[in-house]
């Protein structure tokens, strides 16, 4: 008796520790990355009145509570609030109500509780750091779009491995200009990442990308770790700048004896295949433009000065003349375009004159920053 009173306590426990609850309702959302001690704390409470899930009715009750996941203890209870009057809104279809839970401070792993509808939401953390790991697989999201490379254990999780990309014949090894397909125009463009949406590498399109990862790393020492679990962690770089180096090695291989830089990568008809390793279809690039250049002119010199701040100097200095160079040319090339649409790629990427204008602040701003001067004295 006394054995099995034992085992009862024990199993009592064990699904202490895992408590949840009884229903997970997902007409209670929250915040899956979790919220700050400091921060405001809202969940929201959706009925769906109209649109394609209007069957799915829910009637929430007025209290609420938030309890603990280890043991279903209630750390805060209150009353919801209905949004805009109990108007439908009209975009989602959905009657809303908010529970705001923000004077709870505790750090710990809770679920919000329906007491009428004996309803929980799924789980969330409320601790300082709640922000890290999403952080970290966003930036690990840059190495699953990295072209040229296989994509193995283990960096990728099961079910996300991969051989080598476009390194096939005719492919990015072998690159030819998308109007003369001559072998004297063949180029090495490998490497680098592929666009959000297609297996396209555009130059103009990483820039907004590069310079946030950059700003990031400089103004941001939390993100600099070296342990993201990519091919590079361990090797004393910060794997967000092991991630911005990728692509600028790509960068530097788009840009001509001459400064100029190539303006994309990618295959003349819109093909796609799945996984990137099965795409077998010729690859070409675009010519170089004014806008690329200036592109590709502002990463550059802002990964001098980051690469430079981490004693990676040789490279910093290959950066800074690379950048000094397209930059030269983009001044004396001013109006040199390039409307791929149709031609090489998916998406349109050429600039207009204000996000040239853009690019060339991000110049101005950058040669501030090094205390270099060169590209003020052609901007003004």
């Amino acid at each position: 008796m006394k054995f099995i009173s034992f085992v009862f306590a024990a199993l009592v426990y064990s699904l202490n520790l895992f408590a949840a609850p009884v229903i997970t309702d997902n007409h209670i959302k929250i915040d899956q990355f979790g919220y700050r001690p400091a921060d405001r704390k809202i969940a929201v409470i959706s009925n769906p009145v109209t649109g394609y899930n209007s069957s799915s009715h829910y009637s929430p009750g007025n209290n609420f509570q938030v309890r603990r996941w280890s043991d279903d203890a209630v750390v805060y209870s209150g009353t919801i609030s209905a949004w805009n009057g109990g108007a439908t809104h009209s975009q989602s279809g959905d009657k809303v109500w908010w529970f705001d839970f923000s004077t709870l401070t505790a750090e710990g792993t809770y679920y919000i509780f329906d007491i009428t509808n004996n309803a929980g939401s799924y789980q969330f953390d409320i601790n300082e750091n709640v922000y890290f790991n999403p952080m970290k697989q966003a930036l690990r999201t840059f190495y699953y779009q990295r072209c040229g490379i296989a994509k193995s254990t283990p960096y990728a999780q099961t079910g996300w491995t991969d051989a080598a990309c476009h390194k096939g014949s005719l492919q990015d090894l072998d690159c030819r200009l998308y109007n003369n397909t001559n072998p004297s125009t063949s180029k090495d463009l490998s490497g680098g990442w592929h666009d959000a949406g297609d297996y396209n590498k555009y130059v103009n399109f990483t820039f907004e990308t590069m310079i946030d990862l950059m700003l990031a790393f400089k103004f941001n020492t939390s993100v600099r770790g070296d342990n993201y679990n990519i091919p590079e962690s361990g090797n004393g770089i910060p794997d967000i700048l092991d991630e911005v180096k990728y692509e600028l090695d790509w960068l530097l291989k788009m840009q001509n004896a001459n400064g100029s830089v190539l303006s994309i990568t990618g295959v003349m008809n819109y093909t796609s295949a799945s996984p990137p390793s099965s795409d077998n279809s010729q690859r070409f690039y675009g010519p170089a433009t004014t806008s690329a250049s200036y592109t590709a002119s502002a990463l550059f010199a802002l990964g001098a000065i980051q690469f430079n701040s981490i004693g990676q100097t040789t490279y910093a200095s290959t950066l800074q003349t690379a950048a000094v160079n397209a930059w030269n040319w983009a001044v004396s090339n001013p109006n040199i375009t390039f409307y791929n649409s149709g031609i090489v790629g998916a998406g349109e990427q050429e600039v207009s004159t204000y996000e040239k204008l853009v690019r060339k602040m991000a110049l101005a701003t950058i040669s501030v920053w090094s205390n270099r001067k060169h590209y003020l004295q052609n901007f003004f």
